[in-house]
């Protein structure tokens, strides 16, 4: 994917007043610039730690408990099924088909199963339940520190799309088992949030 950029047109400020949840996307599909600044914003590297013993850390755009990182990242669009690489900032493509109208079916309100089939990007965060138990033995503050992140990463990614005109709405009602199936991910990431991501449709 093109590199991130690290300044923008609009401010923190600006992003913040005008972000809103957006359920009627348009089906025009994002180009790869935005996909990967979308993408970095998530869960990007913003630097890498080199400490004298041991191996590098690549810190992400979001803060980590304990430096664990558990956050896996799906993204369904037009062309298949794709995981993101953030050390590499490359998509992985695990699917040439279009999973996008099957995962529709996962939400539980009919706007957001629209959202869902129409938008031309998707993203799912998921968890890595193995990873997220190195950050502490306790499983419930496991759950705690992992759902901690993946909001403050999700908030990254949506005042992004904000800045780029596009909208997003966070999906977090759905059927976790027809995710599963639909994008056949390992059992051991747990979905967390459904994101469908476009621009704004126009009302007549």
């Amino acid at each position: 994917m093109p590199p991130p950029k690290t300044k923008g047109n609009m401010s923190i400020e600006e992003a913040l007043r005008l972000r809103r949840t957006v359920r009627t996307l348009s089906a025009k599909e994002i180009e790869w610039p935005a996909i990967s600044q979308l993408l970095w914003a998530l869960q990007g590297v913003t630097w890498v730690e080199e400490p004298p013993e041991g191996k590098n850390i690549y810190h992400r755009a979001a803060p980590s408990a304990g430096k664990t990182f558990p956050l896996e990242i799906y993204v369904a669009l037009k062309n298949g099924l794709f995981r993101y690489d953030p050390k590499k900032h490359v998509l992985r493509q695990l699917k040439v088909k279009d999973v996008r109208s099957e995962l529709s079916k996962a939400a539980s309100s009919q706007l957001n199963k629209e959202a869902v089939e129409k938008a031309p990007l998707t993203v799912v965060v998921t968890a890595d339940n193995k990873r997220a138990l190195k950050a502490t033995p306790l499983l419930e503050n496991a759950f705690r520190f992992v759902h901690l992140e993946a909001g403050h990463a999700a908030q990254n990614l949506i005042l992004q799309a904000t800045s780029l005109g596009l909208g997003a709405c966070t999906i977090t009602s759905y059927n976790t088992a027809i995710v599963y199936e639909a994008l056949e991910i390992p059992y051991e990431h747990r979905p967390i949030y459904l994101i469908p991501i476009g621009l704004p449709e126009k009302e007549n």
